[in-house]
């Protein structure tokens, strides 16, 4: 197929949007996220105070501005489906709960950071303790919604654009089954970092992970962000006339390889970028 052919071929990707009250619900989120992030910034860069040697604002920004492209993409890619579809019951009940779950943490996460306190891995208290596990719970709600937004799209959605369906697909499943692994892994073990992380130690800006000593954040950060990677490598084989099936899962299979190798690196005790 040539290139204009593929154009021609290719169905708008967002016929109708916000013609739902789940898709308003998930675009309304991301609007409160932005808003949160702008809000906070001043505090982000004025309070000196640090967890760690990280400061304590930078967790609920950078939860502010993950969570707002976790919505924005389910918003996004759920309209392959038909109207119907997107308004029925399966997806109203998980984004729903998702939404609930994104209000409760970034909440605790705020009040946390206010306080100077850890959010997460934080069993100093009993009712820390109660509230991380219910953080464990709400994390497992956010990234459901996107395996039953998967799911949908599988049963219901458009398949003119093939690779961009399937990259749908691939990429919120496969980032979803992957991210519960990695977050599992860290929870258990109850830290991000493998051996002493020094207090204050070298990090990436903005990201804030070690540059001293293990890190599993990188790992869960590939493996989350497969749920845009491949529906946007599927979108642009589609438009470019290539060979959808095979470059997504080549990439999905390369992906998934770099998110293992950066995992792997970690529990071996070094830094994804050496200080």
């Amino acid at each position: 197929m040539s290139f204009f052919d593929a154009q021609r071929r290719s169905a708008p990707i967002l016929p109708g949007f916000g013609d739902d009250h789940v898709t308003r619900s998930l675009i309304a989120a991301v609007l409160f996220l932005i808003a949160f992030f702008i809000v906070t910034t001043p505090a982000w860069l004025m309070d000196t105070r640090t967890i760690d040697g990280i400061g304590v604002w930078l967790k609920p920004q950078k939860f502010a501005l993950s969570l707002a492209l976790h919505f924005l993409t389910i918003a996004v890619l759920v309209q392959q489906m038909p109207r119907q579809a997107r308004a029925g019951p399966t997806l109203t009940i998980f984004a729903s709960a998702a939404i609930f779950a994104m209000l409760f943490e970034q909440v605790y996460i705020t009040l946390q950071a206010a306080r100077a306190r850890k959010s997460h891995f934080n069993f100093e208290t009993d009712i820390e303790s109660l509230l991380y596990a219910l953080m464990g719970l709400g994390a497992l709600l956010l990234v459901i919604l996107a395996a039953v937004a998967a799911l949908q799209i599988w049963r219901r959605g458009d398949q003119e654009m093939k690779g961009y369906r399937l990259g749908s697909i691939l990429g919120l499943l496969i980032g979803t089954l992957s991210t519960l692994a990695f977050a599992g892994y860290m929870s258990n073990s109850g830290s991000h970092w493998v051996g002493e992380h020094p207090g204050g130690g070298a990090q990436i800006p903005l990201f804030g992970w070690s540059r001293e000593v293990g890190d599993l954040r990188p790992a869960h950060f590939i493996a989350l962000h497969m749920m845009q990677t491949l529906p946007a490598l599927g979108y642009a084989v589609d438009r470019l006339g290539g060979p959808a099936r095979s470059v997504v899962i080549g990439a999905a299979l390369l992906q998934l390889a770099l998110a293992a190798a950066l995992f792997m690196q970690a529990l071996s005790g070094n830094p994804f970028w050496p200080g």
